[in-house]
């Protein structure tokens, strides 16, 4: 059960952003404004909120069944990896040597941090 919280976090968080980023490159039926910080929003922003939200509310749960400290460490280094392979992958962001090296070591790291579990 644990492992498909931590799965629909990761879903939900992803899935937010690229959603958001998404909306934010295409053309959409403006469906508000807010006029302080001239913020659109599209029905596909209002989904990629939607997402967010729910990967709040997970994430909530997930910090009520484990400690902070390794709750937060995975998945901001396992969303974060995944938000880079979907940023070249789908968006067509550069990629690197660097990237790659910090990703590993994320990606090391929460495979420690999860064996000690």
């Amino acid at each position: 059960m644990n492992i498909i919280l931590f799965i629909g976090y990761f879903i939900f968080a992803v899935l937010g952003s690229s959603i958001i980023k998404y909306s934010s490159l295409h053309d959409s039926k403006i469906l508000f404004t807010i006029p302080v910080v001239g913020m659109n929003f599209s029905l596909m922003t209002l989904i990629g909120f939607t997402c967010y939200g729910l990967s709040f509310i997970v994430y909530t749960i997930l910090l009520g069944k484990f400690e902070l400290s390794f709750v937060s460490p995975i998945t901001v280094g396992i969303v974060y990896v995944l938000l880079m392979i979907t940023a070249v992958v789908i968006f067509k962001e550069s990629f690197s040597t660097v990237k790659l090296l910090g990703s590993t070591l994320i990606i090391a790291g929460v495979l420690l941090m999860a064996s000690t579990k």
